[in-house]
């Protein structure tokens, strides 16, 4: 039963919603369009042991679009994603927009950094990529009272791009911390750009606890919104939007030097290409001796609809298991393993229209284990 606090929606208890709904998972709404902000869009979700779960999104002032007044904010839960504090405010640069939220935690420290990306409010993408407006630039702040507070953003778009790129994305979603060993721990946020017209994946990454950021090489052309995950044997598998016209397939690449530079990955099983962000993890495996399973959420269409949890029990190789996360609107996600052996999802979805919430779900990877994947054709390639 929905109950109004402060004018926020909160769950009293978790809802079930097969009954209505077809989906077979327990949901809460950090984020409702019209409640707030006109339009939230574009999630990323951290949580660790004895921390608050961190839910941040885009609010949209003008409702619609990359373009106008976009601000990065927050909502903070301290129980699981059963209910959410008030809405924060990470980043508001006036009339600009700010976008693309993607959080990384230094481990060494607990310091969280989130990187986002800023552009005038009303310059669109297509300007920007062509060079009639100028370049996207790059963002970052840090809180070290596990998001309570953040510091005033600052600009690092010196040595986090170059002066020939347009447009540019940080994830969206979550970055990784990469131990060293006998090098210094790095920060990697994987991101994207473009130059020239084309969109190209990279990542950026600090070595010096965020306080300087560089640049890796190009990972893959005509690709947008990477994630990245890191293996036991520390090499990275990047897990990439292909643009719509260049394949059929997402697109999945590996580093053996910590996301300096990648290559295009072997033996992995292909992932269809549904025009829309895309979300990798990897999480252990609950009561295995180390073992991990990989996760990946994606629309079923290209229209945006029936977004899927697969999962992979042999690193990538085969996807044989799936459920359904969402019957409806559905469109980009992003995941953190929590207590209890749960995966949480934070994602775009609604009833009617895409865009109408951000919900939090739940669910076990044994769940997901227990289901049959839908059949998906790729759409043909140029």
């Amino acid at each position: 039963m929905w109950r109004r606090l402060d004018g926020q929606h909160e769950l009293t208890s978790w809802k079930w919603l097969a009954e209505s709904t077809a989906q077979a998972l327990h949901y809460t709404v950090p984020f409702k369009s019209g409640e707030g902000y006109p339009r939230y869009r574009i999630p990323a979700l951290w949580w660790m042991p004895k921390k608050p779960l961190l839910a941040f999104a885009e609010g949209r002032v003008g409702g619609r679009g990359l373009t106008g007044d976009i601000d990065i904010v927050l909502r903070r839960s301290l129980d699981l994603g059963q209910t959410w504090q008030p809405l924060q405010v990470v980043a508001d640069l006036g009339k600009d927009t700010c976008g693309n939220p993607c959080v990384v935690q230094d481990e060494s420290n607990g310091r969280l950094w989130l990187a986002f990306t800023r552009s005038r409010g009303g310059d669109i993408e297509a300007d920007i990529v062509s060079g009639k407006a100028p370049g996207t630039t790059v963002w970052i702040t840090h809180s070290d009272d596990d998001g309570t507070t953040w510091t005033a953003p600052r600009e690092i778009s010196t040595t986090a791009r170059k002066a020939s790129w347009g447009w540019y994305g940080t994830g969206p979603g979550a970055g990784l911390h990469l131990r060293g060993g006998s090098r210094p721990d790095r920060l990697l946020i994987p991101s994207y750009h473009s130059d020239g017209g084309t969109y190209r994946t990279h990542s950026l990454y600090s070595d010096d606890h965020g306080e300087t950021w560089q640049l890796g090489s190009v990972a893959a052309e005509n690709t947008s919104e990477p994630q990245v995950i890191e293996l036991d044997n520390h090499s990275l598998v990047m897990n990439a939007r292909t643009i719509a016209g260049f394949g059929g397939y997402r697109t999945q690449l590996i580093s053996q030097d910590r996301g300096l530079t990648w290559r295009p990955a072997e033996g992995l099983g292909q992932l269809v290409e549904n025009q829309c962000q895309g979300c990798v993890y990897r999480c252990f495996r609950s009561g295995s001796n180390g073992q991990s399973d990989w996760i990946f959420t994606h629309p079923i269409t290209p229209g945006r609809v029936g977004v899927h949890a697969w999962i992979s029990e042999d690193a990538g190789r085969s996807w044989p298991h799936a459920q359904l996360l969402w019957s409806g609107p559905s469109a980009y996600t992003a995941m953190v393993r929590m207590q209890g052996g749960l995966v949480g999802v934070l994602m775009e979805c609604g009833e009617k229209q895409t865009y109408e919430q951000i919900a939090f779900m739940k669910f076990t990877p044994e769940w997901l284990k227990a289901g049959k994947p839908p059949e998906v054709k790729p759409p043909a390639a140029k």
